[in-house]
């Protein structure tokens, strides 16, 4: 009960209140500008509208568009471009009756891409070890470690 007495405020508190005085800070200053001036500050703000030019379109886009499904556009960072190690920590769902075998092939659906890999799974030991797992567990989560 301690915890719903109000009559402490918490650092979390007075962060919350630091960041909203800051938002009306930033509103007050930023309320006179013109809004192209605005965006080369704070960038686009939800809501606005943006014009993307693409050069190099094939014609079959422009004849078979349909404004009813829209257009998705994404885009990657600099590091995601890159293969590395990832390490994930999963449990097989209950519903899934196979078991799931180290080095198996596997297909993997993270954000919008998708891939095959061969994952190795391992659990934390008791000495503070990755022990290889050959199989995953039954119902506990266990580390996959994989090229992606």
């Amino acid at each position: 009960m301690e915890y719903d007495e109000g009559g402490e405020s918490s650092y979390y508190d007075f962060l919350k209140a630091e960041v909203q005085n800051q938002s009306k800070l930033n509103k007050s200053e930023f309320a006179e500008l013109d809004d192209e001036v605005r965006v080369q500050y704070e960038g686009f703000r939800a809501g606005m509208y943006i014009r993307i030019e693409v050069e190099n379109v094939p014609c079959e886009l422009v004849t078979n568009f349909d404004s009813s499904y829209p257009l998705i556009v994404g885009g990657l960072l600099s590091g995601e471009t890159n293969i590395g190690c990832v390490q994930v920590r999963l449990k097989k769902h209950r519903w899934y009756k196979k078991v799931l075998k180290t080095r198996d092939p596997l297909i993997l659906s993270l954000g919008w891409r998708r891939f095959q890999t061969l994952p190795l799974f391992t659990t934390h030991d008791h000495n503070g070890r990755n022990r290889l797992l050959k199989y995953t567990l039954e119902h506990m989560h266990c580390t996959a470690s994989f090229w992606g």
